[in-house]
């Protein structure tokens, strides 16, 4: 696809990669669309006059219908499904509906806004779908049990959603970052074995996923090989290799909160 004169949707485009993205597609000619809670003040000045945007919630299918017709009636072709939560710890000690508004906010949301989203997309001469997944949805870490369990949702989900629009214009990708430098990591020590990446490093694999169609994208590319083969080939090394590291339970040790919107 050619992202000049194209128009993108984004999720959770306040702040952190999904500022990336808004910033990377106006520069790269597109229009953008921009929703979060609130307002998205720096990302607005940051692109100028061009930015649209729109204030919303998208972790409940009517929240996300009302988002999308908003931009439908604008029109676009490219969906970047970005907004997403992070909260960890223990599993068995957090409060039940800290797990259950991460799975409201990253599969019910990003299924809802694709949802409402396909009719307005299979219109289009050609489209593309970007769902945000994580290393997160191939592979399990301790303290991110709801968290991995809604990106393996998504990495399924985008999968299956493939094939069903095989024969159409529409392409779909799932991203899958290591641990990115935003303020969702805060305070979370790396392990050996997972790299820090910087968020444009995300940004532009997003940009290439787009312009040569990719379907599923590791970031960095090695991790596809050490996430996809290595636990099915040796299971049990694998998990002694995880346990072994000191910071394996960095997350579980964090407690990360839902940020305030």
């Amino acid at each position: 696809m050619d992202i000049s004169g194209k128009t993108v949707f984004i999720t959770g485009s306040a702040r952190g990669i999904g500022q990336g993205f808004a910033v990377a597609f106006a520069k790269a000619g597109a229009k953008v669309i921009g929703c979060d809670l609130g307002p998205q003040t720096e990302t607005a000045k940051m692109i100028g006059d061009g930015y649209v945007e729109l204030q919303g919630d998208v972790s409940t299918p009517a929240g996300a219908k009302a988002l999308v017709d908003q931009a439908s009636e604008i029109g676009f072709e490219i969906l970047i499904n970005n907004a997403g939560v992070a909260p960890s710890g223990t599993f068995a000690e957090v409060n039940f509906e800290t797990w259950k508004k991460t799975i409201d906010v990253n599969v019910i949301g990003l299924m809802a806004v694709t949802h409402a989203a396909l009719p307005h997309l299979l219109r289009r001469p050609e489209a593309h779908i970007v769902n945000m997944s994580s290393i997160a949805g191939a592979w399990g870490s301790a303290g991110v049990a709801a968290y991995s369990a809604s990106k393996h949702a998504v990495t399924g989900f985008t999968r299956s959603l493939e094939y069903e629009l095989a024969d159409t214009a529409i392409c779909v990708t799932s991203i899958h970052p290591s641990m990115v430098k935003t303020r969702m990591i805060e305070g979370v020590p790396a392990m050996k074995t997972v790299p820090v990446i910087e968020p444009d490093d995300v940004v532009q694999a997003v940009l290439k996923a787009v312009k040569k169609g990719q379907n599923q994208v590791f970031v960095p590319g090695h991790l596809r090989w050490m996430l996809n083969v290595l636990p099915r080939i040796l299971p049990g090394l694998t998990k002694r290799m995880i346990l072994a590291d000191k910071d394996s339970r960095g997350w579980q040790t964090a407690e990360k909160e839902i940020p305030p919107a």
